[in-house]
């Protein structure tokens, strides 16, 4: 639910795999600061997107990033310690393996 969210809360949705399927309140997309998508095409069909844009809680502007977009740079990720970020994984396997291994290497250098 929306009114669960609190300041700097991250939320990783990853069961809508489906259309029709949602594991979020559309109101949640409204609050968050950060909405990510794995693939913005696949979410407005089977995603948190979808579901956030039939509720009219979040805008389909063309401004949507990607996760692709953030992992690489040409998107910020959190701006702020007390934003709240939701990131929108409805499978993208390719995507997930990427993200692992750049997850594993960064966390080999500490």
């Amino acid at each position: 639910m929306a009114d669960w969210l609190r300041p700097g809360q991250h939320v990783t949705a990853m069961g809508s795999d489906q259309a029709g399927k949602g594991e979020l309140d559309p109101a949640c997309l409204g609050r968050a600061g950060l909405y990510v998508a794995d693939r913005v095409a696949q979410t407005r069909k089977m995603g948190e997107l979808r579901a956030a844009l039939e509720a009219g809680t979040i805008a389909d502007d063309g401004s949507i990033p990607e996760l692709g977009d953030v992992i690489t740079g040409r998107h910020p990720g959190r701006r702020a310690p007390d934003e709240i970020t939701i990131a929108d994984l409805t499978g993208t396997g390719v995507q997930d393996t990427a993200i692992a291994t750049r997850a594993l290497a960064a966390f080999d250098q500490d």
